[in-house]
């Protein structure tokens, strides 16, 4: 449960981060997909080296999550800010 709580607060975070930088809110949905695919990709990998034991490949699934996360973290916060152009129409609703 505290997962799902952290992975909504992350992507909120991601999405507003990448909105400062007059990007899409959607960035925030890289941070719950790198999370997922980190957890499971970990876990298939935690079961092959545990030979059987679940802690040990729940251990390499939520440590491949963090991995996966921070991943997207430092995608977000390297994205280059987009100038707001006055004379060019957006899409945007203000």
């Amino acid at each position: 449960m505290l997962e799902i709580i952290f992975l909504i607060w992350f992507c909120k975070k991601l999405a507003s981060i990448a909105r400062g930088k007059n990007r899409s809110g959607g960035w925030g949905a890289l941070g719950g997909v790198l999370w997922v695919a980190g957890e499971i990709g970990g876990f298939v990998v935690g079961a092959g080296h545990a030979h059987g034991d679940t802690g040990t490949a729940y251990l390499y699934a939520i440590l491949s999550a963090v991995a996966g996360a921070i991943v997207a973290f430092v995608i977000v916060k390297s994205l280059p800010e987009v100038p707001l152009d006055s004379n060019f129409p957006s899409a945007r609703v203000v």
